[in-house]
């Protein structure tokens, strides 16, 4: 049963990653191609430097990297998902001192999407909270203790010894 959790936690982790690269996957979409969203992000990289944009397309990527590695219950995942947090947080530094970001304005974006939503919460403290929370049940799912080791979630689907 834990292997369900692995892949809702999974499907939740690449959603976010998606979500990040959205504005390089809208040209495609709106049947556009590669090349406008490769123009886009060397825009980014004209007007910023490429810190900025490398930081958020490399959180991107890890975040990805670290939904399939906890589908597929490979012991780096926790690895690969703090890296992409770490990455996240630094860019988030940064983009406190850059006013003139882009797409690559992670926190803008995410104030944006929740004024849609209705929610009246602060953006900044609400989304690092739960991608901490996302990453510690990534912890949890059992992934960095291998094939063999049993998950930390064991005791919702198996009754205590001394029940």
């Amino acid at each position: 049963m834990v292997w369900v959790w692995r892949v809702c936690l999974g499907l939740l982790i690449a959603a976010y990653a998606a979500w990040l690269v959205l504005p390089l996957l809208q040209p495609l979409v709106s049947g556009g191609s590669l090349n406008e969203a490769i123009a886009a992000v060397q825009a980014e990289s004209a007007s910023l430097g490429a810190f900025l944009p490398s930081l958020w397309l490399s959180s991107a990527v890890l975040y990805l990297a670290a939904a399939i590695m906890t589908v597929a219950r490979i012991g780096a995942a926790p690895g690969a998902y703090f890296l992409a947090f770490g990455c996240e947080l630094i860019q988030r530094v940064f983009l406190q001192e850059t006013r003139d970001a882009g797409i690559a304005n992670t926190p803008q974006r995410v104030a944006e999407t929740l004024h849609a939503l209705g929610l009246t919460l602060e953006p900044g403290p609400a989304v690092l909270s739960a991608l901490l929370i996302i990453g510690l049940l990534v912890l949890m799912s059992g992934v960095w203790r291998g094939a063999k080791g049993q998950a930390l979630t064991r005791h919702w689907t198996e009754p205590p010894a001394y029940a």
